[in-house]
């Protein structure tokens, strides 16, 4: 077993522990505040979204740039690369009506996710910057350096893929437990993406295309529970 140096260990405590433990929490924190009626705004825990995620990709980036590896790199990638992508995408895209079909449309409007969702043309824009960011910075993280750092650590690719793959899931405790079952698969798929294509740079085009188009659903569905919502007797 290959030991690790100090900023691996660091950048796999975060990772592995910190984020985690921190999605965990904010999940209860954030199920406390919906069922007492004091939800935070959607801007806020965007922005902090977008920080943590800032720092992720600061500290996977450190840690490529010490293994001498680029997160950016394309060698190799051509017209089959850029297929399997699309493939990928689709994929990605079937799951969407497929969770939503999991859920009756009371326990669809009572998700957190759900009142999380962009309303307006400017959410949906910041939505979209925040997805570029969850693109580069997961896909960097999980499907690169934390493989890259786990793999001689476990002497395979696929324990240190599985590891990542339930860290991954993890990280979206705020989505709820049966969306965090179906991002274990969607990060399963980014794993074989990153395999199959060998760069990091189609998986993470694609996870910001799917997590724009999934944005969008999101607040599309939102507005459509609001509008059919009873109104309350006075």
């Amino acid at each position: 077993m290959e030991r690790l140096n100090l900023a691996s260990f660091i950048f796999l405590v975060v990772l592995f522990v910190l984020t985690p433990r921190a999605a965990l929490r904010s999940a209860r924190q954030l199920r406390q505040a919906h069922a007492a009626g004091t939800p935070p705004p959607r801007s806020r825990i965007v922005l902090s979204t977008m920080f943590a995620l800032a720092i992720l990709w600061f500290l996977a980036a450190m840690n490529a740039v010490a293994m001498g590896s680029n997160v950016f790199s394309v060698d190799g990638v051509g017209i089959r690369e850029v297929c399997i992508g699309v493939v990928a995408f689709a994929l990605l895209l079937a799951a969407i009506p497929i969770t939503r079909a999991m859920r009756s449309p009371e326990e669809t409007r009572r998700r957190m996710l759900t009142s999380l969702a962009p309303r307006t043309r400017s959410e949906f824009a910041v939505f979209v910057a925040l997805a570029i960011l969850a693109g580069i910075a997961e896909e960097s993280a999980y499907r690169g350096v934390a493989v890259w750092v786990l793999t001689p650590v476990f002497g395979g690719s696929v324990p240190a893929m599985l590891l990542s793959a339930m860290a991954f899931s993890v990280a979206h405790a705020v989505q709820g437990c049966k969306t965090m079952a179906m991002i274990f698969g969607v990060a399963i798929v980014f794993h074989l993406l990153v395999y199959l294509t060998n760069t990091l740079v189609i998986a993470m085009v694609v996870h910001a295309a799917y997590d724009v188009v999934a944005a969008y659903a999101a607040g599309k569905l939102a507005k459509a529970l609001e509008a059919s919502a009873p109104t309350p007797a006075i």
